[in-house]
């Protein structure tokens, strides 16, 4: 099964193992830019990556995602945000239907094969003045197998300087202190992110093209560059985009170094596309998304 494959080894080392949930791409857009995101801004997914990402949202913004894993397990991710004032609030949920666990995953020999499933909630406020933004979020996961369940609290805190809609520089801080709920098993690893975005066209005009730079800091691991770029064309509110990103070294989730998406955009609508060629059990993983913006 699925969680053997990403949780190898004896069933008692897999207490403090960093949640599944946690290692896969947060959004559809940044799985098409291999995992980068801290500096994409304006979309109700960076609730996941950097709450000071939603700062530039103009009033509201939604997000949802799907994607099938293997033998009926799936992820399933949705995201609000909308501002009042100088300040965003955000609501984010992820849900991971592991199916029946294998050995590695159940916490004892009597669960295996028991219905399992990892759950997270985040919850973000941000104010921004003039071009800065900062903003934090309270996080909260949840892992059940069978009966048996394990639990985890804390926090993300991240900064974005947004110059209009022309580029971003941001950085983030995601899992600050670990995990908070010392009685538990489960492991936080401290993620920080530093990224740039450009944009070389006027967003609004037909021709787009964009840019991202990131460099990720995962707490007992080698860092990791990641470059990705984006460009297509909208006429009338209506066009589609292509983006790819390429990364030095693989990330916890995949091995694959490049990975594509894809969006088409309807007016408000922005319907998303994720492709990554090696996915956490050695096989293809696609991702299916909506964002929806006001």
């Amino acid at each position: 099964m699925l969680a053997a494959l990403v949780y190898p080894g004896s069933a008692a080392s897999q207490s403090n193992e960093t949640p599944i949930i946690l290692q896969l791409p947060a959004t559809v857009r940044s799985a098409g830019f291999n995992g980068a995101g801290v500096a994409l801004v304006g979309d109700a997914g960076s609730i996941f990556i950097n709450p000071a990402g939603m700062a530039t949202i103009r009033r509201m913004a939604v997000e949802g995602s799907y994607r099938p894993i293997e033998q009926g397990t799936y992820l399933a991710t949705g995201a609000l945000a909308w501002r009042v004032g100088q300040f965003d609030v955000g609501l984010g949920a992820r849900y991971f239907d592991l199916g029946q666990t294998a050995g590695s995953f159940a916490p004892s020999a009597a669960l295996v094969g028991q219905q399992a499933y990892e759950a997270l909630g985040v919850g973000s406020l941000i104010y921004r003045f003039g071009m800065i933004a900062i903003g934090g979020s309270g996080k909260y996961y949840r892992r059940r197998v069978g009966d048996v369940y394990d639990q985890a609290v804390s926090m993300d805190a991240g900064i974005a300087l947004a110059f209009f809609d022309i580029a971003a520089l941001a950085f983030s801080i995601q899992n600050v202190g670990g995990n908070w709920i010392d009685s538990t098993g489960v492991a936080l690893a401290r993620v920080s992110r530093l990224g740039f975005t450009m944009n070389y066209v006027d967003p609004l005009e037909t021709v787009r093209l964009l840019s991202t730079f990131e460099v990720q800091w995962v707490e007992g691991r080698p860092a990791r560059g990641v470059l990705g770029a984006e460009a297509g064309i909208v006429i009338s509110g209506v066009g589609i985009l292509g983006r790819a990103g390429y990364a030095g070294r693989t990330a916890p989730y995949s091995d694959a170094k490049l990975t594509v998406g894809a969006t088409l955009t309807l007016g408000r609508f922005l319907l998303d596309y994720g492709y990554l060629p090696d996915d956490l059990n050695g096989k293809d993983a696609h991702m299916l998304g909506l964002r929806l913006t006001f």
